[in-house]
């Protein structure tokens, strides 16, 4: 029996086997003669090498993936040059793409999530790096069977600063995985990573990528215009915390969209870091459980010095001294923080307790709206019950995702509610712009929308600047407009070769 002669390539890589070959790129499995371990060999063979951004590519990846370390980015042996050949040396991660893993539908929830926990990891190192990755897509996410992830294919990505420096007519990226701004040709920041992963965790989660039409022109058209409410739809079957991710990514305006994959994290109760990402699937609810007897034993210190307090002391309790109310928002992490705070706040009757807050706030909105005092979230209505607060002045905002936010300043006493009742529908007017052949919609100097728009924008009583922008054509429409509640006031302009 003959032996096949072994394939050296570049005098330190054995060929195993052939991944993927064209006319200028060959990727290879292959073993790292010097290091004796299997690896991923990419080759660019820049003999008359038509496109010379392909090795600009190239090398942008190797020089990015370089830079970090972390479990769920793909990782950068060595790279590169031998003669006419550009190579790059990868880490061997045997895995499947989650396309497959999507088309497939066997993992549980409690898997999907802990998947996209992973990516959210990645993307975060990858941005605490100032790197954009541009090209976030199920292709270009591995997992292996232990359900560790890894980000792949850095051939789009981009330092931040050099962002700065691309022409903006140019577009890089998969189109059914683009954000707006990307679609746009806008400068880019990690909130258009975000969208993206927005979109992969919303197909892997419903099986569905709604944004993909039956050509590109529709698929682009889709992003731009898409109903941000049509997704909730999809979403309302899944728990609540994924509801608010997969919202809070796919939200068109970056300045409504989350603004860092840390913040993403935290909301799904994960610290951010650098270090391998350790989920026991099977084990979440005991760690939930753990949290929860954490803040349990938490609020029980704190009653127990309250009930001292209360009992040593002559007559009637006085107020808490400031040192034991400032511990309530000292100990334990924040997700203990604000269980132990939430359960004061709603199921304590005592009297120590109405003397931390003596105040109560009734909020009703129509059709709903989640309650923020101070810029932190504390309900959604309709509510459960009073919301008790110490004698002050606070920011009440009230959030309903189709209307522009209530903002009001309540003053809260002892022994007093203050109640606050909004109906969105009667209290806002509406504006219908009619672009043509199409443009961008800034009220008030922020982004709205794209025409054509599918509803009206929903705005307060009053004077507001519209400035109309297309691109294309060198000048803007820029008016004022006076909005009436329950009315709708129509703008009509129209970008042509006499407005240039």
């Amino acid at each position: 029996m003959l032996n096949t002669p072994t394939e050296i390539l570049y005098d330190k890589f054995e060929i195993i086997d052939t991944v993927k070959k064209d006319v200028y790129t060959s990727v290879y499995l292959a073993r790292h003669i010097y290091l004796g371990k299997k690896i991923i060999l990419k080759t660019l063979n820049t003999d008359e090498l038509s496109d010379k951004t392909i090795l600009a590519r190239f090398k942008r990846e190797a020089k990015i993936l370089a830079q970090i370390d972390h479990p769920n980015l793909i990782k950068v042996l060595d790279f590169g040059m031998y003669n006419n050949n550009f190579y790059i040396s990868f880490e061997y991660f045997e895995s499947k793409n989650l396309r497959s893993i999507i088309k497939q539908n066997n993992y549980t929830l409690e898997q999907k999530r802990s998947l996209i926990i992973r990516l959210l990891k990645a993307l975060n190192a990858a941005h605490q790096n100032h790197i954009v990755h541009r090209d976030i897509k199920p292709e270009n996410l591995l997992v292996n069977p232990k359900l560790e992830l890894k980000i792949a294919d850095f051939g789009l990505a981009l330092m931040q600063e050099e962002t700065k420096l691309t022409l903006q007519s140019t577009i890089v990226g998969t189109p059914g995985y683009m954000s707006p701004e990307q679609i746009r040709g806008e400068e880019l920041d990690s909130q258009s990573d975000l969208f993206s992963a927005g979109i992969v965790a919303l197909e892997l989660f419903t099986q569905h990528n709604p944004f993909l039409g039956k050509d590109i022109n529709e698929t682009i058209n889709r992003i731009l215009t898409f109903d941000e409410s049509e997704i909730q739809t999809r979403i309302s079957h899944l728990p609540e915390d994924i509801q608010i991710v997969l919202t809070g990514l796919l939200r068109k305006n970056p300045a409504r969209r989350f603004k860092s994959a840390e913040e993403v994290l935290n909301i799904l109760g994960i610290q951010a870091s650098n270090h391998d990402l350790k989920i026991e699937i099977k084990d979440d609810h005991k760690a939930s459980g753990k949290k929860y007897f954490a803040a349990a034993g938490i609020l029980l210190l704190i009653l127990v010095v309250v009930g001292f307090y209360y009992f040593t002391q002559p007559g009637k309790a006085g107020p808490v001294n400031i040192e034991l109310e400032n511990k309530l928002y000292s100990f334990g992490d924040k997700n203990s923080r604000d269980v132990t705070s939430n359960i004061l706040i709603n199921n304590l009757n005592s009297q120590s307790a109405n003397s931390l807050f003596p105040g109560k706030l009734f909020v009703e909105a129509k059709p709903w709206a989640d309650v923020y005092i101070d810029n932190k979230k504390v309900d959604t209505t309709p509510l459960d019950d009073y919301i008790k607060l110490k004698p002050g002045t606070y920011t009440l905002k009230l959030v309903h995702p189709e209307y522009p936010p209530y903002i009001k300043k309540i003053n809260i006493s002892n022994d007093k509610i203050e109640s606050v009742k909004i109906n969105f529908e009667q209290i806002t007017g509406y504006l219908d712009c009619k672009v043509q052949p199409w443009g961008e919609v800034f009220i008030d100097g922020d982004h709205v929308g794209t025409t054509p728009l599918r509803e009206p924008i929903n705005l307060y009583p009053g004077a507001h600047k519209v400035k109309i922008t297309n691109p294309q054509y060198g000048n803007v429409l820029e008016k004022r407009v006076n909005i009436t509640a329950k009315e709708t006031l129509e703008v009509t302009f129209t970008f042509d070769s006499s407005t240039e």
